[in-house]
């Protein structure tokens, strides 16, 4: 009974606080998986991965977006 009860509860959120205190989301693209010169693929030539998409998370205060410039700009260097 315990184990349904658990497995059936649903949490819907009712708002936000904002971009306030907005974070970063986690997950994304390996960085193992990506050349760290050229944000290429290892296992797939010609597919590159920037900015969120990648599993890089940095605080708040503009980390998040000097990282998403940052990737973008050396992946450009080698599309």
């Amino acid at each position: 009974a315990l184990a349904g009860a658990v497995n059936a509860w649903h949490v819907k959120p009712v708002g936000t606080e904002g971009y306030r205190t907005a974070e970063v989301t986690r997950g994304g693209v390996d960085t193992h998986e990506l050349s760290s010169q050229t944000m290429e693929a290892n296992k797939q030539p010609g597919l590159f991965f920037i900015g969120e998409v990648v599993d890089v998370t940095g605080h708040l205060g503009g980390f998040n977006f000097q990282w998403a410039w940052s990737s973008g700009y050396v992946a450009g260097q080698y599309v």
